[in-house]
């Protein structure tokens, strides 16, 4: 009798809610089957727009080309943006939120590129405080709370230092969530400043400033 076959999402879904070291031998597949899951559900994604487009063109409903093409532009630039963010474990890590995590919808939003690997930060600490941030809001949103919940996630690279912004939608417990966050501010390092740090029953904005000149 032939055995099921592994299904790569759920996989994925795994090495993401399973933070344990693996053993070495085991780490490379566990990459590959994560970049297998990512790449799958990205081709399953651009084939429904494809598929849409058709329809429209298929049905002549040409008025509606315009707004759709605006949007795959959008969502074109918007990846491109995310891939060039220079940190692969956060590339990674945003590329696998905006798929697993169902509880929330996350936009990133950046007015350019933004190579955070060429910037005078440590990008590790960078990627510590997203994901540190994302997944504090990731929990929240997992508290059963009824309704949507969003994220927005800003890069902006002023002159002197990095903005990373956080702007969450939804059901929030106050409480908890400050002193989640609370503590990953404790880790803050010398160049981070903590600029906005505001939580209300349905919103909660963080603004993080990283200097350039450390």
């Amino acid at each position: 009798m032939m055995s099921k076959k592994p299904d790569n999402e759920q996989i994925v879904v795994d090495s993401i809610q399973s933070p344990e070291a693996a053993p070495v031998e085991d780490r490379d597949t566990e990459h590959n089957l994560r970049f297998i899951g990512l790449l799958n559900h990205y081709r399953h994604d651009w084939m429904n727009e494809i598929q849409v487009l058709f329809g429209y063109v298929k049905l002549k409903k040409y008025e509606k080309l315009e707004s759709l093409m605006e949007k795959i532009r959008h969502k074109v630039q918007m990846e491109s943006y995310i891939a060039k963010l220079g940190i692969p474990d956060l590339i990674v890590y945003l590329l696998a939120f905006q798929i697993e995590v169902k509880e929330i919808t996350l936009e990133i939003v950046m007015e350019q590129e933004v190579h955070l690997n060429e910037l005078a930060v440590d990008p590790h600490r960078i990627h510590a405080i997203v994901r540190g941030v994302m997944d504090t809001f990731k929990d929240n949103a997992r508290q059963g709370f009824d309704g949507e919940h969003d994220l927005e996630l800003h890069f902006l690279q002023e002159k002197e230092r990095l903005v990373v912004k956080f702007v969450y939608q939804g059901i929030v417990k106050e409480a908890r969530l400050m002193q989640s966050l609370q503590k990953i501010r404790q880790a803050s390092k010398a160049y981070e400043s903590w600029d906005v740090v505001q939580v209300k029953e349905n919103q909660a904005v963080v603004a993080i400033g990283l200097s350039l000149n450390t």
